[in-house]
């Protein structure tokens, strides 16, 4: 026999058990009871759960070997009466092919099964179970014994330094001083908020949860909009639960703000929420889910949004999830601001979504009936994902119509603007409910759904006239990789000129310039920045590869090297400057000399965004020789100043909400690989040659962004930066003292960024790591700035 208890809670007087158990045959049922401290029998209700992972883990041929599916569910949920702080103590028994399994709880061990600590080697020893198998066997698949190495080292250092979310969310809570607080403020012409919710055969605990979560916001104005499908009598149901209809119809008598509809069939989702939103009469509509929760400040979080932001039409919060008995929080999703290349990658808005009621009638079309349709059944499966592109679309065209203020304006300038009618808010406001530790189910039986988000996506595209060529599935299902024609003049693509500023290594040079040309773009111009090199054997490189590949300059059919030469002191910035100035090319590429290219339409993938109006800059995906992430992207105030993201990070390992392994908007990325429009490049005067090492790409890219255009990061352009890990030190006084200085130049120049935060990282996740975790709430507080020494009277 087998057995393991995974939770095991106090929750509204009773004790919460959940786990799984077998014998020999999984089809044979294991008996569960429950006793008290005296052996008496408890009463308890129980459920069976689908494990699915138990399955995978310990059954993985059993069809093959018995020509059937396992029919049994091998989890189980149980809840029995508990008091805690009264001595009592219960037995749960589990009994299959004559072996008996006792598993005793009390107050001390009910406390210490829910510790961190506890967790922690839960996790541990989870490494060494079966269900680890499949996951070891992928990553030797995709990288080998150094994959799997980094992978287990990465594990168990994230086992013992991150922290568990359900503490750390119970910390960060809202008190109860503040929602006393809430409650009693007035509200001068408030917000009517309309909660619509379609409704198909939840349990009833759960949909009282929702309810009840809803009914205890501490903004008092709104209503709760359901259509009901479910089409359950009371004698149909088992275990003495009523219908939806009769809990509703408890709540609608209880409370005059919950307001119900019974659909005289399942229309769908996405027919039986248009048939919810079709009830409201609010300013703004807020959707949900019958089984979720909401915070009890989320409606008075969201209204005092909106009055900061008075030209918000839709938005959206952060969210996490929470267990079948609303104990337990985990897997929070800190999002950020609004990011038009994520969200073509991936559904992030997700819950909750709130939209202004007219940029939603804006949207809908008219049915068949005169009916309106807002959620379109062609896309079920992604209906909501469609609605959130086509409310982005019509926000954003209302955004252009108004025009800036001068606030708004002044953000922009600051590199922190992202949308006025677009807003994200900071915070968690929805619970999600899901099994804490199930996995998702074989998403191949969810096809449709996938099919139904590229379509989305692409017809979104299509919509914006973004010249679209076909989506593609992502990192895994549900996340999207976008393909883009190129722009042609006189049936020529743009000639793109490369700009490598190099002192000897001409062995690195010439791995970079050679990866470049055999590549799939055939419209090159390499211009080499010579900084005063020492060894013959360079400049003998030089004369070589010259001409070997020819400069032309009428024409560029032919891909071409060129050497110019540097003459006075190393400045990168200057350098790069001075290299622009030969460029024949309508696109800039810029480049160090030890890159070497590894995908050949790498600079496809980029040049697909720096055509594009809105998009200024597009940076890539940069590995170091053994596989681990050196760049996907550079976040405002890692570290004080500003760092990339998720360095150290094996490729195949899965990143936070994938975010290495998706197309996204940044702040800023690395010029070890950058590509720009020139036109830009003249604009803003080029790279800032105050910043003569460090951080003048960062400039550069906030310069950029305070045009009003985007900076993009794609992981599908694919390079290896063969730089040391540990190149770069500041190792002297002299280089301490002139990194010290250029820290201080960035920050004078760019102050409100790093005082407010980057909007394209969450400020619930810590600045003092690169991998996107939480923060730690006994050394920083959720939104504060690195306290960079050197730049305390700046930032």
């Amino acid at each position: 026999m087998r057995a393991k208890i995974d939770i095991a809670l106090v929750r509204e007087g009773k004790l919460h058990i959940q786990g799984w158990a077998f014998g020999r045959d999984p089809e044979t049922p294991v008996e569960i009871s429950v006793q008290g401290k005296a052996g008496e029998k408890r009463e308890f209700s129980y459920e069976e759960v689908e494990r699915e992972t138990v399955n995978e883990a310990y059954f993985p041929k059993y069809e093959e070997e018995n020509g059937k599916k396992i029919k049994r569910k091998l989890g189980f949920s149980l809840d029995t009466p508990y008091e805690l702080g009264k001595g009592e103590r219960v037995e749960l028994l589990l009994e299959v092919d004559q072996q008996l399994r006792r598993f005793s709880f009390d107050d001390k061990k009910i406390e210490s099964f829910n510790s961190h600590s506890h967790k922690k080697m839960e996790k541990f020893l989870a490494l060494f179970q079966w269900e680890t198998v499949e996951a070891v066997k992928d990553t030797l698949k995709k990288g080998g014994l150094s994959a799997l190495w980094h992978k287990s080292v990465r594990k168990l250092k994230s086992i013992e330094e991150d922290y568990d979310y359900n503490e750390w969310y119970k910390k960060e809570k809202i008190g109860v001083e503040e929602l006393s607080r809430q409650r009693a403020e007035v509200w001068e012409n408030p917000l009517l908020f309309s909660i619509v919710i379609p409704v198909y055969r939840p349990k009833e605990a759960f949909l009282r949860r929702l309810l009840d979560s809803i009914l205890s916001q501490t903004y008092p104005h709104f209503e709760i909009c359901l259509a009901d499908a479910s089409e359950l009598s009371e004698d149909s149901l088992e275990n003495g639960e009523k219908s939806p209809i009769a809990v509703l119809k408890e709540y609608q008598e209880k409370d005059s703000r919950v307001r119900f509809t019974a659909l005289p069939k399942n229309l769908g989702i996405s027919g039986n929420t248009n048939a919810a939103i079709a009830m409201a009469k609010g300013d703004f509509i807020i959707f949900s889910d019958h089984d979720d929760e909401l915070t009890e400040d989320a409606l008075y979080t969201i209204a005092k949004t909106i009055k900061e932001h008075p030209k918000a039409e839709l938005l959206y919060s952060d969210e996490d999830k929470i267990d079948f008995a609303s104990a337990y929080y985990f897997e929070p999703h800190f999002k950020p601001d609004y990011s038009p290349e994520l969200l073509r990658s991936v559904n992030y808005f997700c819950h909750l979504l709130i939209a202004k009621r007219s940029l939603l009638e804006a949207v809908a079309k008219e049915g068949e009936e005169g009916e309106k349709i807002y959620e379109q059944k062609e896309y079920d499966g992604a209906q909501d994902y469609d609605l959130i592109l086509r409310l982005c679309e019509e926000a954003e065209r209302r955004e252009r119509v108004v025009g800036f203020s001068e606030e708004e304006r002044k953000e922009q300038e600051e590199a922190l603007f992202t949308s006025s009618t677009i807003v994200h808010i900071r915070k968690v406001l929805y619970h999600w409910r899901s099994h804490q530790l199930s996995t998702a189910q074989n998403p191949e039986a969810k096809l449709y759904a996938f099919t139904a988000g590229e379509r989305a996506v692409f017809d979104h595209a299509k919509r914006l006239g973004l010249p679209i060529e076909k989506v593609e599935r992502g990192i895994t299902y549900g996340y999207y990789h976008c393909h883009y024609a190129l722009e042609k003049k006189d049936g020529e693509l743009p000639l793109i000129s490369v700009i490598i500023p190099s002192k000897d290594h001409s062995e690195d040079l010439d791995l970079a310039i050679r990866s470049l040309f055999a590549g799939s773009y055939p419209y090159l111009e390499v211009i080499v920045v010579e900084n005063n090199s020492v060894e013959e054997k360079t400049f003998s490189y030089y004369e070589k590869i010259q001409e070997e590949f020819p400069a032309r300059y009428g024409e560029f059919h032919t891909k071409a090297v060129r050497v110019v030469r540097w003459e006075r002191e190393f400045n990168y910035s200057a350098i790069n400057n001075f290299g622009v100035g030969f460029s024949h090319g309508e696109y800039l590429l810029f480049m160090n000399n030890d890159i070497e290219c590894l995908k050949a339409d790498s600079l496809e993938e980029m040049l697909q965004f720096v055509q594009q109006e809105e998009i200024g800059i597009c940076g890539a995906r940069l590995l170091y020789p053994d596989k681990m992430i050196q760049h996907a992207g550079v976040v405002m105030g890692f570290g004080g100043i500003a760092g990339a993201t998720f360095i150290g990070t094996h490729e195949t390992e899965n990143s936070y909400m994938h975010r290495a392994a998706c197309i996204q908007n940044y702040t800023a990325v690395t010029a070890a690989v950058l590509m720009t429009k020139k036109s830009l490049f003249d604009q803003v005067g080029g790279f800032r040659e105050e910043l003569a090492v460090a951080f003048n790409d960062v400039d550069f890219c906030l310069k950029i962004r305070a045009l009003g255009k985007r900076v993009v990061y794609t992981p599908y352009a694919l390079f290896t930066h063969y730089e040391s890990k540990s190149r770069g030190l500041e190792d002297n006084p002299e280089k301490v003292k002139r990194f010290n200085g250029e820290i201080v130049c960035l920050a004078k120049h760019w102050p409100e960024i790093l005082r407010k935060g980057d909007p394209y990282y969450n400020p619930a996740l810590t600045l003092r790591k690169s991998n996107f975790t939480l923060r730690d709430l006994s050394v920083e507080k959720v939104g504060e700035p690195f306290p960079l020494e050197i730049l305390k009277d700046i930032v």
